[in-house]
């Protein structure tokens, strides 16, 4: 049977597999392609308005940090993210689309994945950090182009689009040459989480603002997302888009890498700081901070969107002897286990959850017996737990599903929804740990 999802990447092989850019109000096909300066400005309320203490909070600390600008060049640069964000957020949003080369919008499936990116072009290859950034091609279906920085020393240096940095098996890239704002599609970072001396795969961005991250034996499984914006029934979902990162170069031996992002879309502008800390169980911290146009019918902070179709309890398939197919098998909230289950329609289940402590999808059967699939191997996708940190104040855990007629569709989404939803000109800055682990035991 073939996999519903195949790694990102090989980090020997080099070869694209991005995630989709799927979510569930537009349900998009499941491609498989695929601390900071500022500090919570109220400590017990996630909310201000826009143009008071956050603006006098950042004027202070640029003054603050100017003398040690060497030692604190990350959060002076995250600074100067939140305050492009807070500029972007006072004017219509402007369209992060391009028209690429017709030769790329030609591009299916499977050209696409035949570009694969050059090893040795990797950012920080034969150096002596511990991590290297490798680059996503735009074209086929990813025509939002993503700006990339590199932060070295204190110093911001673009990292220009070029065909340089790929294989070309297929068509040769000579019109390609004079396509610097083509941009690129995303990245992902490597990191020796298996065995020493052997770079893996750790974390990937493409698509929108979807990310996903492994622990040490996992394969990919469910994505993050920055935001879910009117995701529900009978709405129309907004997708806002990272369309610039800026990626600090770790020290040697580092075992954390830092980076930050700016989000953009119709409702919403925001500046998003990430520490990235791979290992057995890989951590992602992110602060972020929103500065909103519009008022929004339904705000998701720290979505997660995953797959479920078949479990236990649903009748096997007459051409399908695979007993279970799914990405996760249950939600659980503080220490309450919600299994998924298939379902006929768009079902909402909304569980009350003020100043929230944690919540999590699990792929909690780790036997690969139960899925008997040894392409697929369901039993290493990852599970993950938000830790908000700080008090998040009122609002619920929501959990999303919709019918599914195939492994190849997200289906599932679940995020945690503020009692008071956002304005035209209100702020909102928040801050989450996300644990990507393995649940070694049935036990939720």
């Amino acid at each position: 049977m073939k996999s519903a999802y195949s790694s990102v990447t090989n980090a020997a092989s080099s070869r694209f597999s991005p995630r989709p850019s799927s979510a569930l109000g537009g349900t998009r096909s499941r491609l498989r392609l695929e601390r900071t300066t500022v500090r919570r400005v109220r400590a017990s309320k996630i909310w201000t308005r826009r143009g008071e203490s956050l603006q006098t909070a950042l004027c202070a600390i640029f003054l603050a940090a100017t003398p040690a600008f060497a030692a604190t060049a990350p959060d002076a640069v995250f600074s100067q993210v939140v305050r492009q964000a807070q500029a972007a957020a006072r004017a219509p949003c402007q369209p992060n689309e391009s028209t690429p080369p017709e030769i790329l919008r030609q591009l299916n499936y499977d050209t696409y994945r035949d570009i694969t990116f050059r090893r040795q072009r990797s950012l920080w290859h034969d150096s002596d950090e511990p991590f290297e950034v490798q680059f996503f091609h735009s074209g086929y279906l990813f025509d939002h182009p993503v700006q990339i920085h590199q932060v070295v020393d204190g110093k911001i240096q673009a990292v220009p689009f070029s065909p340089k940095y790929f294989r070309y098996p297929d068509f040769d890239p000579a019109g390609l040459q004079n396509s610097g704002a083509l941009g690129f599609a995303g990245f992902r970072i490597l990191y020796p989480l298996n065995r020493a001396g052997h770079l893996d795969e750790a974390i990937s961005f493409l698509g929108t603002n979807y990310f996903r991250a492994l622990a040490a034996g996992q394969i990919y499984g469910l994505s993050a997302r920055g935001i879910a914006l009117n995701t529900g029934e009978s709405m129309t979902e907004e997708f806002p888009v990272f369309r610039e990162f800026w990626l600090c170069r770790p020290r040697p031996g580092a075992r954390q890498m830092q980076f930050f992002a700016l989000l953009d879309g119709p409702s919403v502008a925001g500046a998003y700081n990430f520490q990235l800390t791979p290992g057995k169980e890989t951590r992602v911290e992110i602060e972020a901070h929103l500065f909103f146009r519009k008022p929004v019918a339904a705000l998701g902070l720290a979505p997660l969107t995953s797959m479920f179709w078949r479990g236990e309890i649903e009748p096997a398939l007459p051409n399908d002897s695979r007993p279970e197919v799914h990405d996760s098998d249950g939600l659980t909230i503080g220490g309450d286990w919600h299994p998924l289950h298939a379902v006929e329609k768009v079902t909402t289940q909304v569980f009350p959850q003020n100043h929230p402590k944690n919540f999590a999808l699990l792929q909690r059967d780790r036997a690969p017996a139960h899925y008997r699939d040894g392409e697929a191997k369901y039993e290493r996708r990852p599970s993950v737990r938000v830790e908000p940190l700080g008090d998040w104040g009122d609002g619920s855990i929501r959990l999303l599903q919709l019918p599914a007629q195939n492994e190849y569709n997200d289906n599932v989404v679940v995020f945690w929804q503020p009692q008071k939803l956002p304005q035209a000109g209100d702020e909102l800055d928040f801050k989450y740990r996300l644990h990507w682990f393995t649940q070694t035991s049935n036990n939720p």
